[in-house]
């Protein structure tokens, strides 16, 4: 469980699609509602709000407004809004999003780039690996 300091997840909607732990998707997942990920998942993902659960392994291209991190990434994220990474999460994925919070522990290996291009806030970072 967060201490009183961790920021809360994106959405307080529940999620409307659920990929269970032992199940494996692989193709294009489109959301219209939140989503949460707790399985493994090789293709893309495009929509709105995803939740990647501690044991879902993640091999894709996303595309959403939210995203919360506590499982594994690897691919490409591209977050129109916020995104979150766990104390738990791994993500090996160049990372674009508005604005980005990382738990102590999480690990990110790949091009990072926050902010928008229009307001020129962001820019790119590359973040070491760190076993």
């Amino acid at each position: 469980m967060p201490d009183a300091a961790s920021p809360p997840l994106p959405a307080l909607e529940p999620e409307r699609a659920l990929i269970a732990p032992g199940a494996e998707f692989e193709g294009l997942l489109l959301l219209h509602g939140p989503a949460r990920v707790e399985g493994r998942l090789r293709g893309e993902i495009l929509g709105t709000t995803l939740w990647v659960g501690r044991s879902a392994a993640l091999d894709a291209r996303i595309e959403v407004d939210e995203l919360c991190v506590s499982g594994a990434i690897a691919g490409s994220v591209r977050v129109r809004g916020r995104a979150l990474l766990r104390a738990t999460a791994r993500v090996t994925a160049d990372l674009e999003a508005r604005s980005l919070a990382l738990e102590e522990g999480s690990l990110l290996e790949g091009e990072c780039r926050t902010g928008s291009a229009r307001d020129g806030a962001g820019g790119a970072v590359r973040v070491p690996f760190l076993p």
